[in-house]
C-alpha cells in the first residue's frame, strides 16, 4: 500500500507542480505583453509629440515667410524711392521713357524675390507637415501594436492553459 501512496502522492505533487509553472507561465506572459504594451504606447506618444512639434514648425515657417516677404517688398520700396531721387535730382521725368523702365524691372525683380521667399517658406511648412504626418502614422502603428499585444494575451493565456491541462491530462 505504501507504493501506492508513495505514487499517489508523486502524482499530486507533480500535479502541483505542473499547476504552479502553468500560472507562473501565464503571469510571465502578462507582464510581458502589458511591457510591450506599455513602451508601445510610450512610443506612441513620443510620435504624436514629434507630430505636434512639426506642426508648429510648418505654422512658423510660414509665418517667418510672411515676415520676409514683407521685409522684402519694402527693401524694394525703399530701392525704388532711392532710384526716383536719384533720377529726379538729374533731372529726369521719372514717369516716362527708360526711367520708368529702370523702376519698373526693379519692382519685378523685388517682387519676385518676394514670392521665392513665399515659396521657399510654403515648401518648407508642406515638408513639416509630411514629416508630422509621417509621426501620425507611426504613432497610430504603435497604438495599433499596444492594443494587437494586449488582444493575442488571452490567446497566450489559453494556449498556456491548454498546454497545462494536457500536462494534467498525462498524470
Amino acid at each position: 500500500m505504501s507504493g501506492v501512496s508513495s505514487a499517489t502522492a508523486l502524482a499530486g505533487a507533480s500535479l502541483g507542480l505542473s499547476a504552479v509553472g502553468t500560472m507562473m507561465n501565464v503571469a510571465g506572459q502578462t507582464q510581458q505583453a502589458q511591457a510591450q504594451a506599455g513602451a508601445a504606447t510610450y512610443q506612441a506618444q513620443i510620435a504624436r509629440n514629434n507630430q505636434i512639434v512639426a506642426e508648429r514648425n510648418a505654422e512658423l515657417a510660414l509665418q517667418q515667410g510672411q515676415v520676409q516677404e514683407e521685409r522684402q517688398r519694402l527693401k524694394t520700396a525703399q530701392l525704388m524711392g532711392s532710384q526716383r531721387a536719384a533720377l529726379a535730382a538729374q533731372g529726369d521725368d521719372v514717369n516716362t521713357g527708360s526711367d520708368l523702365d529702370i523702376l519698373g524691372d526693379t519692382a519685378r525683380a523685388g517682387e519676385s524675390d518676394a514670392l521665392t521667399i513665399g515659396n521657399n517658406a510654403a515648401l518648407q511648412a508642406f515638408n513639416y507637415r509630411q514629416q508630422a504626418a509621417n509621426y501620425g502614422s507611426q504613432a497610430n502603428l504603435y497604438s495599433a501594436n499596444a492594443a494587437n499585444t494586449m488582444a493575442n494575451l488571452q490567446f497566450g493565456i489559453g494556449s498556456s492553459l491548454l498546454g497545462g491541462a494536457k500536462g494534467f491530462s498525462r498524470i
